[in-house]
């Protein structure tokens, strides 16, 4: 009871100080690598603790051996992942070296209690360089509220440390056929996003909002 009630006031109180921040939101479209490796991830961002939050919409097929992201933390702290989409999907942040450090994948000891701290926001991850893996989680077909087994799932993923004050959208749409490796360099990305125009809200939506108004409108 002790540990809920002080989650609680700590949820609080962030909602509280994030309420009063002028959000500033950037957004780009990059095509997807083919390749499901570490060395060709999507560079979705650097989380800066207190100052941006990085989004990530997209899908992944059926038969896709999966969905690779890069995302570059940039001082050590308490990070939270958000997760909403289809059912079925596996989601995995592992290091630089291609250790996993949390799993979506119920029974798997540390690394799943990782990633329950994680959706939390209680699970510090050290500065470096992560990847976020979205597999298709092996479990059978998945089926629409219609009965029809679902050839592609949809699914939004939001990284945070503590409030921020700059929210990253990266729409990453599947690879036109015949692609190699399309990724931009993290140079042309940096300046991509300095070229793409801000908006400028009064508050910023809450992770769950974000995420729910982006798949399901």
């Amino acid at each position: 009871m002790a540990e809920f009630a002080e989650a609680t006031a700590k949820a609080n109180k962030k909602s509280e100080a994030q309420s009063k921040i002028q959000v500033q939101t950037f957004e780009k479209q990059v095509r997807k690598s083919p390749y499901s490796t570490n060395g060709a991830a999507t560079d979705i961002g650097t989380l800066v603790k207190d100052s941006t939050r990085l989004n990530v919409y997209s899908n992944i097929k059926k038969d896709d051996k999966g969905d690779v992201f890069k995302v570059r933390v940039q001082t050590a702290g308490e990070a939270q992942i958000g997760v909403l989409g289809d059912p079925g999907l596996r989601v995995q942040v592992m290091s630089r070296y291609g250790a996993v450090v949390a799993d979506s994948k119920e029974g798997l000891g540390s690394t799943t209690e990782n990633y329950k701290a994680l959706q939390k926001g209680e699970y510090k991850l050290p500065a470096g360089d992560y990847y976020i893996k979205v597999t298709n989680d092996g479990n059978g077909p998945v089926k629409d509220s219609k009965g029809n087994v679902l050839t592609s799932k949809n699914y939004a993923i939001q990284m945070s440390m503590g409030v921020y004050r700059k929210d990253y959208d990266t729409v990453a749409q599947q690879p036109r056929a015949g692609d190699g490796v399309p990724q931009q360099s993290v140079g042309q990305l940096e300046l991509q996003n300095m070229l793409t125009a801000a908006q400028n809200f009064d508050t910023g939506l809450s992770g769950t909002a974000k995420l729910n108004n982006a798949l399901f409108g």
